[in-house]
């Protein structure tokens, strides 16, 4: 870790300038720039508001505030995630200009990612005022939180997908699983209150610190309260023992993916 530290001293400028070249590039490439970053996250609201809320008639009051917090939470950490596995392939070129470090380009994404996922919670507190506090700024150790657990598996994920292709693919294929499996469009109390699934299943669901993520995530902005320190710091200890066995593995293949790329 403090190696991750004296990397991010030396190529602050680096990734600062190339943080701030993916987010134009993300902008810059439709006539809507910042827009459709607003309207992607809207739609998929709109949707799934109108299938459950209206057609089911499940979900109850301000469900639509609760559908786009799950959703932007979950961009967060889906688009980091899925972006950070391919970064190095993607930036092959790169590497042979600039002597910069892989454990350094796997932020570039996260960091775009923190980014618009400010803009998004910030369209949730205009729309939600009277939830907006002191406790309001928990936020930001949220997305901060969110990023570290993707970048903890996206430094796994990014060397295995050096190796194995079609990691990319699949990659797709569990992020769509756990959109479902993960509490964006209903409470997790659902799965620990129900009767029909056992309760070692209920057990490793609440493994998934996604989980509790999307719950602190609604308690400060929809509910105006602040959210469990307790679990919240558990989560950011576990991560950065993660972390630094993710840092140790990318370390450990360096030389060989040099060779590959």
């Amino acid at each position: 870790m403090l190696q991750l530290k004296d990397e991010l001293k030396k190529n602050i400028s680096v990734l600062v300038t190339l943080v701030d070249a993916n987010l134009k590039t993300t902008i810059d490439s439709t006539r809507l720039g910042w827009g459709w970053l607003i309207i992607n996250p809207l739609f998929m609201m709109g949707i799934y508001y109108l299938f459950v809320h209206v057609i089911l008639g499940r979900g109850g009051d301000n469900y639509h505030l609760y559908i786009l917090t799950g959703i932007i939470a979950w961009n967060l950490f889906s688009t980091s995630l899925l972006q950070s596995t391919s970064v190095i392939d993607s930036n092959a070129q790169l590497f042979k200009q600039v002597p910069i470090p892989f454990s350094i380009i796997v932020l570039i994404p996260i960091f775009v990612q923190m980014i618009l996922a400010c803009v998004g919670c910030g369209v949730i507190m205009i729309w939600n005022l009277s939830a907006v506090g002191v406790q309001t700024l928990g936020i930001f150790v949220l997305i901060v939180l969110t990023g570290m657990i993707s970048y903890a598996l996206g430094l796994f994920l990014s060397v295995i997908a050096m190796y194995f292709e079609d990691v990319k693919l699949a990659m797709h294929y569990i992020i769509r699983v756990g959109f479902f499996l993960t509490p964006v469009l209903f409470p997790a109390e659902r799965v620990l209150l129900s009767e029909k699934i056992p309760q070692l299943l209920k057990d490793i669901y609440y493994l998934n610190p996604m989980v509790t993520m999307l719950q602190a995530f609604r308690q400060v902005l929809l509910e105006g309260i602040w959210f469990d320190v307790g679990r919240i710091t558990i989560i950011f200890l576990i991560i950065l023992c993660v972390i630094q066995a993710g840092l140790i593995w990318l370390r450990a293949h360096t030389r060989q993916i040099m060779k590959m790329i």
